[in-house]
């Protein structure tokens, strides 16, 4: 028997914890058919997908992908008891299918059902953690859905951080993060935020873009636009929304709000936020 409990849900996205009772005996069916997109990480345990011929073992070290009609079996190496795995399933809402629609559904169905965690994905999964730990709001859980996206239609390679070491580099680009959230307006330097982090400024850098997906800079950037979207939603001036969220040319952000947004700030409204860079 599955047992499902959703921790979150808003109109992007949910988070389920999928678990078995220890009390109830459990018998894995011969196979299970997907009705929606999700993206899988086990809290703990492990477990075993047959699809298409071959099998894989999903554990702490693979992302679990989910496509409606994808057809799965799953199998557990256990003898009287109940399994003791536990997956977070991040599910995309029909209005997140937006994303998929550019090309990102067949990605997925490339990358489906399992794959490795890059050194991203594992960060992702090491915040989702985190966050659904300390209860946090639906912007958090609606930004890790994004990025875990992302994070999964990319071709993230390369050398694995080991688990300790992904957790002090978590740490510290999180705490950047918070800063650069927090105090967006502010004249921020790579020196000081890579300081602050305990690292050389090159090498905070490096490791910020391969968590985050994105450099130091261009984090701000995002952030800042999007404190100026919500400014000019509540009636702002352009002036005044672009001097506020740190901007230093009025000429710059006009530019940047364009590529971000599709439209100049003059002709920004409510609905117009559905493009983005």
């Amino acid at each position: 028997m599955i047992r499902v409990q959703r921790l979150f849900e808003s109109s992007l996205a949910t988070v389920d914890r999928v678990d078995h009772p220890p009390d109830v005996a459990h018998v894995d069916p011969p196979e299970e058919v997907s009705d929606r997109y999700t993206l899988n990480v086990m809290e703990r345990g492990h477990f075993h997908v047959d699809h298409d011929g071959r099998t894989w073992t999903v554990d702490a070290n693979a992302l679990f992908v989910t496509i409606p009609g994808q057809i799965n079996r799953y199998r557990h190496t256990h003898a009287d008891s109940a399994p003791d795995d536990v997956c977070l399933a991040v599910g995309l809402s029909p209005l997140a299918y937006e994303e998929l629609i550019a090309g990102a559904s067949a990605c997925l169905a490339a990358r489906a059902p399992v794959l490795a965690l890059s050194n991203r994905r594992a960060y992702l999964r090491h915040r989702l953690i985190w966050h659904l730990e300390r209860h946090a709001d639906t912007l958090t859980f609606d930004a890790i859905a994004g990025e875990l996206l992302h994070a999964t239609i990319s071709d993230d390679r390369g050398h694995r951080f080991k688990t300790t070491q992904l957790s002090w580099y978590a740490r510290r680009v999180d705490g950047a993060r918070q800063t650069l959230d927090d105090d967006y307006a502010s004249d921020h330097r790579l020196a000081h935020l890579a300081r602050d982090a305990g690292m050389s400024p090159f090498h905070f850098a490096r490791v910020f873009r391969e968590l985050t997906g994105l450099p130091p800079h261009r984090y701000l950037l995002q952030r800042r636009l999007r404190a100026a979207a919500n400014r000019l939603r509540g009636g702002a001036s352009v002036t005044d929304a672009c001097f506020a969220v740190g901007f230093s040319s009025l000429s710059h952000f006009i530019h940047a709000f364009r590529r971000q947004f599709g439209v100049v700030p003059s002709r920004f409204t409510a609905g117009s936020d559905t493009k983005s860079s």
